[in-house]
């Protein structure tokens, strides 16, 4: 029924029903209760006016709520029309009918670029507002709207040549229940111009892949099969694209060892478990040969929804190369470190060790672990200390960029060796770099030779014996500052010792040993003149050879005494070499070396004066011409 008739039939019918219900209901209602008819005829007038009245209040009443109705959906209608405009001109989407010709609405013509004079327009005037490239696609999907009601949607470019940028629209068009034609004409400018740009990104993007040797770059899809392969996968791995299309990625590049473990972290992934971490791996070419890379891996949706794996592998076989070279270069350096046998040092700039080399247990007896965070200054005697450290602060103020000299290096066993010290500040770390070097024998050679000139030199010039080897002593003294040295001569008759040199020793232990009997287990000295063998007494307050002179002794500080006999070339005793120390303790071979070259130049001293003095009792028994 058509939709205009509604409202009048339903008018038509309530009157009827209304009429209709009245008169019955009122004649016999009249009937039923008035039996004179003159008063029923009076009623009747009556029950006429009652129902114009009535009907025209129902007719009222419907009319006016009829009305209503329509004041409330017109004012619906204008509401969405409102929205509908807005929303088109937000939308930049204009409407269109089809009747033989297009009437397009007014947000139409002005995206069209049209004025309101080409409301009403053909095919061929569409067509003509168009590029000639996008006019074919139109015409088709045109056609197939009209003749098989098939829905319209064709992108097509305005034709603008005053305008450089190019406007996009999107025609949509169909067909409604009535075969009625419509449609809509949209701007998608910016749609288009984002699109654009998208793929001229994403084409940006695949050349940089493609082109990038050192970085591969791989899609897998769910079941690990290869869906993209760059040149740079194929450079590094061995296989072309068209071999790794298709294949699984254990199966390609993965080791056959790692292979179920790299299968059962994708299906965790896949499953929602934590993403693979990116990290430096080895995987495996075309050729079963290795290749280092840095593999990251990224879970990506295509347009379908479905899950691709992607990974970027970087190339570190140079890296790894170089690597291993320096890695190479520093295990031997570190062995030539290890093995040089000078000492390499390196101290902050207050002096701190830093580093030390093995060669520095050889050399001190302490661990280098041990000393690391120590001064080195620490290890050097009370003089050598001083220097270094005034050489450090001149550092420190910039007054000098070197640190040299020779100085005492107080080992773990007590002793002290001559060492060369050679540092140079590096500015870049503010360390100093350098190394030590042992030179006490060096400088003990130089010292002996020195001693020798000295005592060849005192001998021409017919000085004291007691002079010679008070100067011998005492340059044994320096040698090593631990020792206090005495030397004493044997007798002519072979009986008793009598002291020449003892410079530091005190004058009441003096005069106690001299004139020492040579007799065995009397002292070191006693014992040693006359066993003519070397006495070590490494602790005076418990050795038994020292009872007679172990109060002498411990009152003048000495705890330890060892005694080496010097003698003539017919290995006679000529005196002894008595070498105290402050503290109970042994001597150590380089000790008893060093004193044995002393006691040649004593032995060398005294022999060359009774050589004199037997030559002037020559001379004074030679009788006169």
């Amino acid at each position: 029924m058509r939709s205009d008739l509604i409202v009048p039939l339903r008018l038509a019918g309530a009157y009827i029903l209304f009429s209709s219900t009245w008169i019955l209901a009122s004649d016999a209602l009249l009937m039923a209760v008035v039996n004179d008819k003159a008063l029923s005829s009076q009623l009747q007038t009556v029950k006429g006016m009652l129902f114009v009245l009535l009907s025209s209040l129902l007719i009222f009443y419907l009319n006016l709520r009829d009305r209503r109705a329509q004041r409330v959906l017109l004012n619906a209608l204008t509401h969405n029309t409102r929205l509908l405009q807005q929303t088109q001109r937000t939308a930049r989407l204009g409407s269109w009918e089809y009747d033989g010709h297009f009437h397009w609405s007014s947000e139409a013509l002005s995206l069209l670029g049209r004025d309101p004079g080409s409301a009403h327009s053909g095919t061929e005037q569409l067509l003509s507002w168009l590029y000639p490239a996008e006019r074919p696609a139109l015409q088709r999907s045109l056609q197939a709207l009209l003749e098989q009601h098939k829905p319209m949607a064709v992108s097509a470019r305005l034709q603008r040549p005053e305008k450089r940028q190019t406007a996009w629209l999107m025609l949509r068009g169909e067909a409604d229940a009535d075969g009625q034609i419509l449609g809509t004409v949209q701007d998608i400018s910016s749609q288009k111009r984002d699109e654009i740009a998208l793929r001229e990104s994403e084409q940006r993007f695949r050349q940089l892949f493609e082109q990038t040797p050192r970085i591969a770059v791989q899609g897998y899809d769910r079941e690990r099969r290869v869906i993209y392969w760059n040149p740079a996968s194929a450079q590094l791995y061995g296989y072309s694209l068209q071999e790794a299309m298709g294949q699984r990625l254990e199966e390609l590049i993965i080791p056959p060892a790692a292979r179920s473990k790299v299968v059962s972290a994708f299906n965790r992934w896949l499953l929602g478990g934590p993403p693979i971490a990116a990290a430096e791996m080895q995987l495996q070419r075309k050729d079963g040969g290795k290749v280092w890379v840095y593999s990251s891996h990224s879970m990506l949706n295509n347009s379908r929804d479905q899950l691709e794996l992607y990974r970027v592998d970087i190339d570190l076989s140079e890296q790894q190369q170089t690597n291993l070279e320096l890695q190479s270069s520093e295990e031997r350096y570190r062995e030539l470190v290890e093995q040089l046998s000078n000492v390499i040092v390196q101290t902050d700039t207050s002096g701190q060790l830093v580093f030390l080399n093995p060669a520095w247990e050889k050399l001190s007896g302490y661990a280098g672990y041990e000393c690391l965070g120590r001064p080195l200054a620490q290890f050097l005697d009370s003089a050598g200390a001083a220097s270094f450290n005034q050489q450090l602060s001149a550092i420190d103020n910039g007054q000098q960029a070197d640190l040299r000299g020779e100085f005492r290096l107080l080992t773990r066993q007590g002793q002290l060796r001559w060492i060369d010290i050679q540092l140079s500040h590096s500015p870049s770390n503010n360390l100093l770099n350098g190394s030590l070097q042992d030179i006490h024998d060096r400088h003990q050679l130089q010292q002996l030779q020195h001693a020798r000139n000295a005592v060849l030199d005192e001998l021409l010039a017919r000085r004291p014996l007691a002079h010679i080897l008070e100067g011998i002593s005492r340059r044994l003294q320096d040698l090593n500052p631990h020792m206090r040295v005495s030397i004493m001569l044997l007798d002519e008759q072979r009986q008793c010792l009598h002291l020449l040199a003892a410079p530091s020793l005190p004058e009441p232990y003096r005069q106690a040993i001299d004139g020492l009997p040579a007799q065995l287990e009397l002292g070191s000295c006693g014992h040693a003149a006359c066993s003519g063998e070397l006495v070590i007494a490494p602790d005076l307050a418990t050795h038994p050879y020292w009872q007679a002179f172990r109060t002498q002794a411990l009152a003048a500080g000495l705890h330890a005494c060892w005694s080496l006999p010097f003698k003539d070339e017919n290995a006679r005793v000529l005196g002894t070499f008595g070498i105290y120390y402050d503290q109970p303790k042994r001597p150590s071979q380089a000790d008893i070396a060093l004193v044995t070259e002393f006691t040649r130049l004593a032995s060398l001293a005294v022999q060359q004066l009774q050589l004199q003095r037997r030559m002037l009792h020559a001379d004074d028994q030679q009788p006169s011409i």
